[in-house]
């Protein structure tokens, strides 16, 4: 009498069908977890744009609020200016903001021969795609708090880094506005200021921008 054996496993057949079908499946949780994680990141990225585009107009704010004027140029010399100085510029990202200089009871340091407040400068710019804060103290005003700042790479114990803000600003726009309230692009005439600070960069492929708008009337007005 024979004895029948049963056969064991897959045919080879089978076992395409099986690693096709695997292959798919694995392919669309792939797939689904890299969307699911590159929206999280996207998400996170977003987030940290509109809390990095607040702290700057909150210190642009602060900044302007106090200020006596806005500059077109550098009055206060800068050996680490580029090159013909600094100049309120909205193609060039600056804006110079001058502010009364205080003493260490932040009181507002007098020019005894003018009547008028020595001045610091406080000079917002765009170098690439990083946004920095540059001072430059009145060394003329005696007891002045404010310290110059330099680029990092020139900075020492007696020459702070400028403040970095953001490594991804795509743009910092501004609209100057006179007394009537009319546009001016004479930044000497601006009694008030409304700023636009555009950041973005690139997340898996995407590009995540946030553009965050403030405006702002000058201490004197």
């Amino acid at each position: 009498m024979s004895v029948r054996r049963s056969q064991l496993g897959f045919t080879i057949t089978e076992l395409v069908i099986a690693i096709t079908v695997a292959g798919i499946l694995a392919g669309a949780i792939f797939v689904a977890t890299f969307d699911y994680y590159a929206d999280v990141n996207r998400s996170q990225v977003a987030t940290d744009e509109a809390l990095s585009s607040q702290s700057i107009l909150n210190q642009m704010t602060s900044d302007i609020r106090l200020a006596d004027a806005i500059s077109s140029t550098n009055t206060i010399t800068d050996p680490n200016a580029p090159a013909g100085g600094w100049v309120t510029s909205n193609p060039s990202n600056v804006i110079i903001i001058e502010s009364p200089a205080t003493d260490s009871s932040r009181n507002i340091i007098y020019n005894p021969d003018t009547g008028f407040p020595y001045r610091n400068e406080f000079i917002y710019f765009v170098s690439g795609s990083s946004m920095y804060k540059r001072v430059l103290a009145n060394t003329s005003a005696p007891g002045n708090t404010a310290v110059t700042t330099c680029p990092q790479s020139l900075s020492s114990p007696t020459c702070p880094p400028d403040a970095l803000f953001s490594d991804h600003v795509n743009n910092l726009s501004f609209t100057f506005y006179d007394s009537s309230d009319n546009s001016t692009s004479d930044a000497t005439k601006a009694r008030s200021v409304l700023l636009d600070v555009n950041l973005g960069q690139k997340v898996y492929g995407r590009d995540v921008t946030l553009s965050n708008q403030a405006r702002i009337t000058l201490r004197n007005q």
